[in-house]
């Protein structure tokens, strides 16, 4: 997936707001303070609305009648987005990442091998074989 390609200030605050999520600056289940925040990154709520449309959609926030624009449970975050890999490595989550990432290697690569393996045609092979030598 790719990473968020908002420019301006509008990128500025997706990216600000989701590393303070990511790196626990937020508790997960926090109710955010939309207007606080929006004085604080001195944006719009405008801004604001838009960023958090973005984060919500990388599973970080969501918002409820009643109780507001929250942090989600880490559970439920995009942790293959390429803006939440970029901001774990960033707020010093980076060896718990790759660890994450072997695991998924190890998962993913053998089954990617074996249907290969299942697919294969005598091109495939007479290129590796050519490989080989």
């Amino acid at each position: 997936m790719a990473s968020y390609s908002g420019r301006g200030v509008h990128g500025q605050v997706v990216h600000k707001l989701g590393a303070r999520i990511v790196g626990g600056e937020f508790a997960e289940g926090e109710i955010l303070d939309i207007g606080a925040l929006g004085s604080e990154l001195d944006v719009s709520l405008t801004v604001m609305r838009e960023a958090l449309k973005v984060l919500a959609g990388k599973g970080l926030t969501d918002a409820r009648q009643k109780r507001g624009t929250y942090v989600r449970e880490r559970t439920h975050w995009n942790l293959l987005d390429a803006d939440v890999i970029r901001w774990r490595m960033e707020t010093g989550d980076g060896a718990q990442l790759m660890r994450d990432l072997a695991d998924v290697r190890s998962i993913v690569e053998p089954a990617a091998a074996h249907r290969a393996a299942l697919h294969r045609t005598d091109a495939d092979l007479t290129a590796l074989e050519a490989a080989l030598d």
